[in-house]
């Protein structure tokens, strides 16, 4: 079907963009952020894509965010450190698994250099017993039809200090389960959905607001904002700090997204949906922004939905999972809440994709498609490892 491009999402812009790219003869291919606006699964497509311009003669210089499909693309890395808008310094090309892990530890070994004070980790644990689940709350099995497209959901129930992550491609319906629970979307079938405070940060962040940064928080989390506990918390680890006083319209994407998260977490709620936190944010301000988000969760005692196809931060924030199938944009169901390995390890089954953890510091890797750990593991249907103390 013929289109325009100004007719086209986000995520199908970058697959044409990517296309575009591709078609191209060129003996060198540069890519920034490809996985930007995509799922999971259009994400491997698109490293698979990349990966097949390489050539004795060809070259491709890709910059990248999501760690997983950084890993999954690459041969080689290069880590970029130093003071964001003063100064950068490029290192030498490394092996991928060690120029990521240089770059998590923060600290280059051959330069006796730190440039990160703290490391960052991803060790996964059974999260359920870290805090005290309470005030179960319940949904009805509930259906929604939107033009072309229904979508039907399991009942299912959540509590209190927990993070649901939501699985799925896009067109499979997260976004308007995650209206329907907040009640910005009504169900076909009129079932009722609990009565509860929501605070919803939506996938696309329009910058309506004429004032400056400082003007938006004070206008919309005032008291929020005033509190110290939510400035230690929320507001110091997204470093909102440094943007007070630049005006919102002029704000970058990353930046924009660190003021959204904080509007939305400063907001008084029961529930918070949370629609791809990570875009627009780098590596470091993705783990950065996954641990507020996790903290204020537990700490607040309220409970989190939240849409993300960054394997790394979804499997960081999960205590639970809703995973979403079907054929997107046409009939798609949602689950009923699952534990984060079982829900993981049938989901990756769809995609036909095993993760394997490093063993440094546990973060989710992809295994090369065919390679010894890919067979082993869907031989054996681990298709994802959740590391226990």
């Amino acid at each position: 079907m013929l289109r325009n491009v100004d007719e086209l999402s986000g995520g199908e812009l970058q697959r044409f963009a990517i296309c575009i790219v591709c078609v191209q003869e060129a003996e060198v291919y540069m890519f920034d952020e490809p996985s930007s606006y995509l799922d999971i699964s259009q994400r491997l497509k698109a490293a698979r894509t990349i990966r097949s311009l390489l050539t004795p003669q060809k070259f491709v210089i890709c910059v990248e965010h999501d760690l997983s499909i950084l890993d999954y693309l690459s041969d080689f890395v290069c880590v970029l450190y130093g003071l964001p808008g003063a100064y950068g310094v490029v290192t030498l090309p490394f092996g991928v698994r060690e120029g990521i892990n240089i770059f998590l530890e923060g600290k280059v070994p051959t330069e006796n250099l730190r440039f990160r004070e703290t490391s960052l980790s991803f060790k996964v644990t059974d999260r359920l017993e870290e805090a005290k689940r309470e005030n179960c709350f319940s949904y009805p099995k509930m259906k929604k039809s939107r033009e072309t497209f229904q979508l039907t959901v399991e009942e299912g129930s959540f509590n209190t200090s927990e993070i649901i992550v939501m699985l799925g491609e896009n067109g499979t319906g997260k976004t308007t389960f995650i209206q329907m629970l907040a009640g910005k979307l009504p169900p076909d079938e009129g079932f009722n959905i609990p009565t509860l405070n929501v605070s919803f940060k939506p996938q696309t962040i329009a910058p309506k607001f004429t004032g400056t940064v400082k003007e938006l928080l004070f206008q919309k989390i005032r008291t929020a904002w005033n509190l110290n506990q939510f400035q230690t918390d929320v507001a110091k680890p997204l470093q909102i700090e440094p943007l007070l006083d630049l005006t919102v319209k002029n704000l970058s994407g990353g930046e924009l997204q660190r003021v959204a998260l904080v509007l939305a977490l400063g907001k008084p709620a029961d529930i918070y949906l949370i629609d791809e936190p990570s875009a627009y944010l780098d590596s470091e301000q993705r783990v950065n922004a996954s641990r507020v988000i996790k903290r204020f969760i537990m700490h607040s005692k309220k409970t989190a939905f939240i849409v993300e196809h960054d394997f790394i931060m979804a499997t960081y924030l999960a205590d639970r999972v809703i995973v979403f199938d079907g054929e997107p944009s046409v009939s798609c169901s949602a689950r009923s809440p699952e534990s984060l390995l079982t829900g993981m390890n049938s989901f990756l089954k769809t995609l036909r994709v095993t993760f394997r953890r490093d063993k440094d510091n546990w973060r989710p890797r992809i295994n090369k498609l065919n390679s010894v750990n890919d067979r082993e593991q869907k031989e054996n249907g681990n298709y994802f490892f959740l590391e226990k103390d």
